[in-house]
């Protein structure tokens, strides 16, 4: 049953609570809470000054700046529900989205200009371009608009069902498909954040946040908003500049994907002397993250790794690994390789093709019960509910297993399954052979097709800067740790793996590349 509430309540509270402690650091900017507060009001009021009504939608082109953080609570403060984009997508990528959400404002930054002119040609529902950083005719000022709006609160009352917002995610297939957020939901996934907290979080700490914040990294803005912690923001990752932060801001929250915590271990490694004392949690997750590397930040950071797992249908952390469980009797535990175990508020099985749920050590997909974070919705697209919700379960597409423990470990996409010879092949299990060899960077693995065997499997390696390995010797060094059949018969050395907007690897771009390649060979 739909209740109703207040539109940003939680953040009306916490402006409230903490007034004039340093809510968000941006270069060289510094705002309090009362002065994020203000601005964010002043948005909202604008947007309703537009004509913008409840449940309209609002989007946002911009890199991490103290404007995506007005964007995203002043949205929700008039009830508008906000559609972030991803930076590195295409004109008509952004079109389509745009289109499919039926957004009538967008804010886009200075870096994006070019593309924001043309896309009110290309998609009819929009009708304001509200311009950060840049003037053009036609395009609505953005610190204009501020300016002439009243930093009260609007306070408007909604509804529990009423749609907060939309997330788009292509996976690493496919259209982009939106992900519907009640404001019902969303204070649920808020919960599931605090209940599955092991450490404590207050005005000490300051998070750093080096991702997007439109994506995995922003989850961790609003609880830090609201136990009053610094929020410390840079609108790109460098691995050299975020230790000099960490030093510097005396940060005790990160938040990395595994291409960032690999890069920082390289510039340690090379001899980096800083002092990261602050540091209380190293939070990683979104992608597989190698086991061997997962071994250097514990020795480089120490016990304070932990692991989540989640997905844009149901934000993390849907599993933890938490700090105590990456070590045993002093050294690496072999559970690093897992994402932990369920959190308090979420249910999990592993369930075979015809459903039937599957006992510890068998390979399944993972589903989430359709309740709580797990009632997932798609703006719509009711055939993608039709496809994944089934006899009070979601479908993840996403392959695993549970041992003995209940500790939950990722198996691969189901897109990632291949069947070589009858058997089935799983990437995860090949990569993770691969990467354990000294020279290998990271590694991708994919089914490629082939008239005797189906499907054969095909890696896609990187190595590491100054080493040298062939083909043969990684097929050999596979055949001391997995079965015949698994064994890469296709190994191709690469300088560097494609991925998306959210650190994970693109397989179809190089499978796709491989093939025209072959192709062409051929003729």
């Amino acid at each position: 049953m739909s209740t109703s509430r207040i539109a940003g309540r939680a953040l009306y509270w916490a402006a409230g609570q903490f007034r004039d402690r340093p809510a968000v650091v941006f270069r060289d900017r510094t705002l309090t809470y009362v002065q994020i507060e203000q601005r964010s009001n002043q948005f909202a009021n604008a947007l309703i000054g537009l004509g913008q009504r409840p449940g309209d939608r609002v989007a946002a082109l911009l890199n991490n700046s103290v404007e995506s953080i007005d964007g995203q609570f002043g949205a929700e403060k008039a009830a508008q529900t906000y559609v972030p984009l991803n930076a590195r997508h295409t004109l008509h990528e952004h079109a389509d989205v745009l289109a499919d959400a039926g957004a009538s404002v967008l804010v886009a930054g200075a870096e994006f200009a070019e593309m924001a002119l043309q896309l009110p040609k290309l998609v009819p529902s929009l009708r304001h371009v509200v311009g950060v950083g840049w003037h053009d005719s036609g395009v609505v000022d953005y610190d204009a608009l501020l300016a002439k709006a009243s930093d009260r609160a609007p306070l408007l009352e909604i509804s529990s069902d009423l749609l907060l917002r939309i997330n788009y995610t292509s996976g690493t297939t496919g259209k982009p498909k939106g992900v519907a957020y009640s404001v019902e939901r969303a204070e649920i996934r808020l919960n599931n954040h605090f209940h599955a907290m092991e450490y404590a979080l207050g005005v000490d700490d300051a998070m750093l946040h080096v991702g997007p914040l439109t994506h995995a990294a922003g989850m961790h803005m609003l609880p830090c908003y609201l136990r009053g912690a610094r929020n410390i923001v840079v609108d790109r990752f460098d691995a050299e500049e975020t230790l000099a932060l960490i030093e510097r801001q005396r940060i005790t929250q990160l938040m990395l994907v595994p291409t960032m915590l690999t890069r920082l271990l390289e510039v340690m490694n090379a001899g980096a002397r800083l002092d990261l004392s602050s540091l209380r949690r190293v939070h990683y997750g979104t992608a597989p993250t190698p086991v061997p590397t997962i071994h250097q930040a514990l020795e480089r950071f120490g016990p304070i790794l932990r692991q989540q797992y989640g997905m844009i249908e149901a934000i993390q952390p849907l599993c933890v690994l938490y700090p105590h469980e990456h070590l045993h009797d002093g050294s690496p535990s072999p559970r690093v390789a897992s994402c932990g175990r369920p959190t308090m508020n979420v249910d999990i099985t592993v369930r075979d093709a015809a459903g039937q749920a599957l006992p510890a050590g068998q390979i399944g997909e993972i589903a989430l019960a359709y309740q709580g974070i797990g009632r997932v919705a798609f703006w719509r697209r009711p055939d993608l509910e039709r496809d994944s919700i089934r006899d009070g379960w979601y479908y993840s597409g996403d392959l695993g297993y549970f041992d003995d423990q209940g500790f939950l470990y990722i198996a691969g996409r189901n897109k990632d399954m291949m069947i070589s010879g009858g058997f089935n092949v799983y990437a995860r299990e090949v990569e993770d052979a691969l990467q354990s060899h000294p020279a290998v960077a990271e590694a991708a693995v994919l089914g490629l097709p082939d008239p005797e065997w189906g499907e054969v499997v095909a890696a896609f390696v990187v190595r590491r800067p100054g080493q040298q390995v062939d083909a043969e010797e990684l097929k050999r060094h596979c055949g001391e740790l997995i079965a015949g059949y698994k064994k890469p018969r296709i190994v191709e050395f690469v300088d560097a793996l494609p991925r998306n907007h959210t650190s994970k690897v693109t397989k179809n771009i190089l499978r796709d590349a491989y093939l025209s390649r072959q192709g062409a060979i051929s003729k």
